[in-house]
């Protein structure tokens, strides 16, 4: 008898426990934030020191340089064992402006990057 309660005491136990978590899980939304669409009206080269790579240094150029706002495509001209690597940005210029781009590039990885003074900036048409 002792036994029968004792296990009827578990059953109930872990019955409640199971109705417990399922009640209690919360659904969380992720959300991705979205970058809003831009139209670029200038563009801009920097030449830039301390990239050893094209897809992870400039990748994350790239990536650092989408998410700021007003950049609508970034190329990154690669060439290997070159002092200092072409970097363009097509961007707004309502929206962002050369200052906030480089200082942008030079806070990527830690700091990583130095853009060098001779950037080359055109209207788009």
């Amino acid at each position: 008898m002792k036994v029968k309660i004792i296990l009827v005491s578990i059953v109930a136990i872990v019955l409640s426990a199971c109705n417990e978590t399922n009640s209690s899980k919360q659904v969380l939304a992720v959300t991705k934030k979205e970058i809003p669409a831009v139209k670029s009206n200038t563009k801009i080269t920097f030449e830039v020191e301390g990239m050893v790579c094209k897809m992870g240094c400039g990748g994350a150029i790239r990536k650092d340089l989408m998410h700021a706002g007003g950049v609508e495509r970034v190329q990154v001209d690669f060439v290997e064992e070159a002092k200092s690597q072409a970097i363009t940005v097509h961007y707004d210029s309502t929206l962002t402006d050369i200052t906030q781009l480089k200082k942008r590039i030079e806070q990527t990885n830690d700091g990583q990057f130095t853009v060098l003074g001779n950037d080359k900036t055109r209207k788009s048409n």
